[in-house]
């Protein structure tokens, strides 16, 4: 078995053992339900839907959301609800695959308890749900989704997640400070695609020379074919745009394989990159919004103690956007009201969200964009298996 799919399959198990904990398991397309703690009242819990990866290549990501979710849901609940009733979470397995988005989108429509949607992981899989949920007048909160389309379908489509071209914009002006000649690797999918192309902008506008660069399948497993090249026009650097399993692909190979000692910008933040990039993690750096021992906002640094009494170990960047999403919801919710209505209201008028990514503080959103206007992005570096604040 590879590592990637050993470690989907624990990150799996772990998940189900802590749904059992939970509430009924769903499978495919199917929902359980979450409540986090007692009930603050008798009336019937406001819900949030949540579409996420449990199973499938993704579901690394589906647990570190569900860590965050949940424990967002315990303190909003212990906090006294939403005016006063209990907030409750229903999840549906889609594997952050387009077509199972698609075909679940119906069901959370259809039950009148769900206030608002959060998820999914990848911007492809949100975007083929977003059109239902536009249709019926219901909160898509897409909180990972950085794709600049992702908010095209319409003003029930929102996503609190830094932009793609913000993120690459940072991402270029750190490797401008490391190299002047680069070679570029990205996935080929409509992030990817989009990633490279911001890239490529800001690092023409820095001098940087891009002098090879290729796209790379999602599922690819040997990457040598486009490495080999990459490394043969002597870049200063090799820049991947992707995701954690395929940031450690590509560092392995370039390491292990094709004797590259260059620098190397790409991976994100997930135990996976560090589970099979093993000591070619060491001096990674990467464009992230969140650091666990960087922070300096007091909530966010609550938030890491309450997450680590919990959990054991600090919240990386996918578990405090998954906390962050709960915990928008919640306060748009207690600033108007706990109804579909309610909580697309909030997101048009209320201008003080609590912040815990980036520097801190609050966040608002832009009307005419629907993504938070002020969530600055932040560099990391790889150290001793862990990534931490890095101020290059």
């Amino acid at each position: 078995m590879n590592a990637r799919r050993r470690i989907a399959t624990l990150s799996a198990a772990i998940v189900t053992v802590l749904g059992v904990s939970l509430g009924t398991a769903g499978c495919g397309l199917g929902a359980n339900a979450s409540s986090g703690s007692s009930s603050t009242s008798n009336s019937s819990p406001v819900n949030i839907g949540v579409i996420y990866p449990k199973t499938g290549q993704y579901a690394e990501y589906g647990q570190m959301f569900q860590r965050g979710f949940d424990l967002a849901v315990a303190q909003v609940n212990a906090n006294g609800g939403v005016k006063g009733r209990k907030l409750g979470l229903k999840y549906f397995d889609t594997q952050s695959d387009p077509k199972q988005d698609a075909a679940v989108a119906p069901k959370l429509v259809a039950d009148k308890s769900i206030v608002a949607v959060v998820g999914d992981y990848a911007s492809a899989a949100s975007s083929a749900a977003s059109p239902t949920f536009q249709a019926a007048g219901l909160v898509h909160y897409g909180f990972t989704n950085s794709a600049l389309t992702f908010t095209d379908t319409g003003d029930h489509i929102w996503t609190p997640a830094i932009g793609i071209d913000t993120l690459q914009k940072a991402n270029a002006n750190i490797v401008a400070k490391k190299a002047k000649k680069i070679s570029v690797v990205y996935i080929e999918n409509d992030w990817g695609k989009q990633a490279f192309e911001f890239f490529k902008a800001q690092a023409a506008k820095n001098g940087t020379q891009i002098v090879y660069s290729s796209s790379y399948l999602a599922d690819s497993t040997d990457l040598s074919p486009i490495l080999i090249p990459a490394r043969d026009a002597k870049p200063d650097a090799v820049v991947d745009l992707g995701y954690g399993p395929d940031g450690a692909l590509v560092v392995n190979t370039l390491r292990d394989k094709l004797g590259f000692t260059g620098p190397f910008f790409g991976g994100q933040e997930v135990p996976e990159f560090f589970e099979i990039a093993g000591k070619n993690a060491e001096g990674t750096i990467i464009t992230g919004n969140f650091s666990a021992t960087g922070t300096k906002d007091k909530k966010a640094q609550r938030f890491v103690k309450d997450f680590k009494a919990k959990y054991g170990e600090n919240p990386g960047s996918f578990e405090v956007r998954a906390y962050q999403a709960i915990t928008d919801l919640a306060y748009a919710a207690n600033k108007t009201e706990p109804t579909r209505a309610g909580i697309q209201k909030a997101l048009q008028t209320v201008t003080d969200f609590p912040l815990y990514e980036g520097n801190g503080g609050t966040f608002k959103f832009d009307q005419k964009t629907r993504r938070a206007a002020n969530i600055k992005p932040i560099l990391e570096i790889a150290r001793d298996g862990k990534f931490e604040q890095y101020n290059g």
